[in-house]
Formats: structure tokens, C-alpha cells, sequence
């Protein structure tokens, strides 16, 4: 089914890409650093979860192309903002798609694009605009669905990993002792507790941000994709920490042990 691609040669292309940002220094380019190692990461996670969904090989590449386009917008934004964080004009996963669908850019990075049928294409360019997107539209075909689901996953379990080998001052912009020393808002823990991913807009402290990430757990519903947290270790590694509060830290353990049981662990 569908047309063959080469992984090495689309590879190639996007790490060119990534290359024009060697020109920015100091926290501008770690940042984009993480993100094209991040790129990587996300593209192999979205290949392991379709093998574990039963993909066959056309659809396994259509997956790990999409992981490896899904944060095309992020680089400008960084360079403009010097945040990860999404704002007013700035929705990285939109400027992507513009970047990719809208002005041509795809076809410099596929090189048979041309050959991709018009649902499949269709099927990338929705899975990389909806990629960060809170609620998914009603309006998606099953095929579009499986795949925007199927990024989601596989970018939210590379968030785990960014937290830890990036530093939490990378990543949150503030240092792990402020974020130990505050504590979780209500709101954030209840949603925690109903499963859901928190509303970013909604965090309010240090701690809410740092509890918003380990949320993404829920977002988890393959079997694949929890196995695939629970083998890398890196949310465990981000829930060994300890608050200073010990009130914090009694709220704490039971948000370890609430994720715990959502895994299997």
C-alpha cells in the first residue's frame, strides 16, 4: 500500500533544515538543539507505537514522517520568542503546517511527494497542525484521527525525556529549587486526578507546570505508548524529587502513586 519512501534522504533533508539554526548562540541554539534531538526522539517513538499498533511498513513510514515534521514551527519560534511557550500569535504547531503545506516546504523535504496520495497528505498536514492541540476536532476523518492521536502520544512521552536531560531550567525557565519550594493549585490537581491533561493557560505556580508534564501520562491510551513510558524511565526519574513543604510533598505522593496505577507499574 502507497508509495515508498526513503527515510535517509527525508532525514537528510530535515537535519539541513535544522542546520540553518547553527547560526543562533547561547540559549537560542541549545534550544533549538533539544528540538531537533527532540525531532529524533519523537520520530522514533511514533514508529515503536505503530509497529505496536499492528501497522503495516507504509504506515509505520507515514507515522515516523509525521514525528519528524511535527515541530517544523518551533524553530522560528524560538529564534523570535526564545520560549517553547505557545502565545497570542505564536501556535508552533499551525506555523509548522504553514511552513510545510501552505509554502511549499514539504516538497523540498519528501522526495516523492508527488506520489502521496491526497488523503494521506491530508492525513500529515492534520497531524502536524492538531499536534499540540488541547481538544481535537470533531471533524476528522478515523484515518486522520489515528495518526493525530498516534503524535500526541509519541510528542508528550519525548516531554518526559526534554524534562530531564534538558534541565529544568531549560525547560521551565525557572530552577528546580523554586519549582520544589512552591506548591500545586487545586484546580491543576483536580484535573490531575480526573485523568485529564491540564490546560496550560490555567498553571499558576512553579509546581503546577512541573505537574502539568507528568499529567501527559493520561494522555497515554495505547498500550503501546505506556509501555513505551514505563521502559525509558524518564517520568520516573521526574517524580523522584521531594517538595520542601512536607504538605506539598504529602500531595506529591499521592500524584506518584495516582500515575503509578495509570501505568501498570
Amino acid at each position: 500500500m502507497g508509495v515508498e519512501f526513503d527515510r535517509a534522504e527525508i532525514k537528510r533533508r530535515c537535519e539541513e533544515y535544522f542546520s540553518i539554526y547553527d547560526i543562533t548562540r547561547e540559549r537560542t541554539r541549545e534550544m533549538c538543539e533539544a528540538k531537533t534531538i527532540h525531532t529524533n526522539f519523537v520520530a522514533s517513538n511514533c514508529e515503536d507505537i505503530a509497529i505496536g499498533l499492528g501497522f503495516d511498513r507504509y504506515n509505520i513510514d507515514v507515522a515516523w514522517i509525521i514525528g519528524e515534521l511535527h515541530d517544523f514551527g518551533r524553530f522560528g519560534q524560538i529564534v523570535v520568542t526564545q520560549t517553547f511557550r505557545d502565545s497570542g500569535k505564536w501556535n508552533h504547531a499551525h506555523l509548522g503546517a504553514s511552513l510545510l503545506f501552505k509554502h511549499g516546504l514539504i516538497d523540498d523535504l519528501i522526495p516523492n511527494w508527488d506520489e502521496v496520495c491526497e488523503e494521506d497528505k491530508l492525513v500529515i498536514e492534520k497531524a502536524v497542525y492538531h499536534h499540540s492541540d488541547f481538544h481535537l476536532p470533531d471533524d476528522l476523518t478515523e484515518r486522520e484521527r489515528v495518526f493525530c492521536k498516534l503524535i500526541q502520544e509519541a510528542d508528550q512521552i519525548d516531554i518526559f525525556r526534554t524534562v530531564v536531560e534538558n534541565g529544568w531550567e531549560t525547560i521551565y525557565g525557572h530552577t528546580k529549587e523554586e519549582i520544589l519550594a512552591s506548591d500545586f493549585t487545586d484546580e491543576i490537581v483536580q484535573v490531575f486526578y480526573r485523568h485529564e491533561l491540564a490546560d496550560y493557560s490555567k498553571r499558576a505556580t512553579y509546581a503546577d507546570y512541573h505537574l502539568a508534564h507528568i499529567a501527559l501520562c493520561f494522555g497515554m491510551r495505547s498500550q503501546a505508548s505506556r509501555r513505551r513510558v514505563v521502559e525509558q524511565g524518564y517520568l520516573g526519574q521526574m517524580m523522584d524529587i521531594e517538595f520542601t513543604k512536607p504538605e506539598v510533598e504529602d500531595k506529591f505522593q499521592g500524584i506518584k502513586a495516582e500515575v503509578n496505577q495509570y501505568l501498570g507499574c
